[in-house]
């Protein structure tokens, strides 16, 4: 009888890295995929391609959204003016008031005992969602919030939902001097305009309308960055395994999503979540890769439920296997409706969110996928 290790190995030579190199460029050649535009009708087209070839049964889903363009965001502190961007999900308004820095990393825990009634906060990005912080700040009774962050100033985030209070990304080199500056008078004009966007995700199945599981990764990137770690790599990774698995039973109990909107607030994920219920009922779980192509935590982080993660050989595969964040990708939709989750991701990688991201590795994204269908061989038989 063939071990499961010995499966797993065998499983390992059928991923094709010159394949997935290909497919890597061929959705980097469009630009970057901003949800909307003709680089991702384009990337979402050549998937669906990509997938008949081998036999599955394409869906668009479409769906639409109001997303918010900055337009000439400002602050002001004393006589400097500083180059902030807007966040995504921030409502547009001009607000002025002392600032107030939020000290250590702005978990919950550092906003406790505060008051910042009237006051523009300042607090370091990362460690909880930008959302979590602006709703932590509004509850204390701050009028704006600023988000400081390792990227280059003009770097656009989202909130991932609406925000009670305008917020702005800056750079922590172009505002490190604000740390001293609390209880300075500022100004802060969060200037945007909405437009409505039309997002399609890609669905791929083989037979089933009633899956068992869903794998997943985001096709669309942000704008000015051709999006190769963030997300073609989980892109790339589950359309290969789709591949792989198109002749096995598996492939009739799996759904491969590919989701757009992802970057602007989880829209593709969170519409596919509230149009399917029935459907995000009956799953055993949801699997979803984000940035699997640049090693920058040395391992290959699985953060997700517990009883999923147990099911993960990675000694098998020799993979380095650690533990993932929470993180703000296409799985938290699912999770929040019940569904046990998965989410495969290598940490930030210095090119994120930048022009710069044109890199990921076929090696990495193929032992991410080897460990994907490990798990779903052991899910679902």
């Amino acid at each position: 009888m063939l071990t499961v290790a010995f499966l797993l190995l065998a499983w390992a030579g059928a991923f094709s890295t010159e394949r997935m190199q290909a497919d890597l460029q061929a959705l980097l050649t469009q630009g970057p995929r901003v949800a909307g535009l003709p680089a991702t009708t384009a990337a979402g087209e050549y998937l669906a391609a990509e997938l008949r070839k081998v036999g599955y049964t394409v869906e668009f889903q479409p769906f639409t959204y109001s997303r918010t363009r900055d337009q000439g965001s400002s602050l002001q502190v004393g006589a400097a003016t500083l180059p902030v961007s807007s966040v995504a999900g921030s409502p547009g308004r001009r607000v002025e008031g002392p600032l107030a820095v939020v000290p250590g990393a702005g978990l919950a825990a550092d906003f406790a005992n505060l008051n910042l009634q009237g006051a523009i906060a300042v607090v370091r990005r990362g460690g909880i969602p930008g959302l979590e912080k602006a709703q932590l700040a509004a509850g204390r009774g701050a009028v704006g919030i600023i988000l400081l962050t390792e990227e280059p100033s003009g770097t656009r985030f989202t909130f991932g939902g609406n925000s009670p209070i305008p917020g702005v990304t800056l750079s922590q080199s172009d505002g490190a001097g604000l740390f001293s500056q609390a209880g300075t008078r500022a100004v802060l004009d969060v200037r945007i305009v909405t437009e409505e966007v039309q997002g399609r995700n890609v669905i791929a199945k083989r037979g089933s309308q009633n899956p068992l599981a869903i794998v997943g990764a985001h096709y669309d990137s942000v704008p000015g960055s051709p999006g190769a770690n963030d997300n073609a790599s989980g892109t790339v990774t589950v359309l290969e395994l789709a591949r792989q698995l198109a002749d096995s039973p598996l492939a009739a109990q799996i759904w491969f999503m590919f989701f757009d909107g992802e970057e602007d607030g989880l829209w593709g994920s969170r519409r596919f979540v509230e149009q399917n219920p029935e459907i995000v009922r009956g799953l055993k779980g949801m699997l979803n890769l984000d940035m699997v192509g640049v090693n920058v935590n040395g391992t290959l982080g699985i953060g997700g439920s517990g009883e999923l993660r147990a099911l993960a050989d990675c000694n098998a595969l020799q993979v380095a296997c650690g533990s993932a964040p929470g993180g703000g990708s296409d799985h938290v939709p699912f999770a929040q409706a019940g569904v046990p989750v998965l989410f495969f991701f290598r940490g930030l990688d210095p090119n994120y969110h930048r022009p710069t991201d044109t890199f990921a590795d076929p090696v990495l994204m193929a032992q991410t996928g080897q460990v994907v269908r490990g798990i779903l061989e052991r899910l679902l038989r």
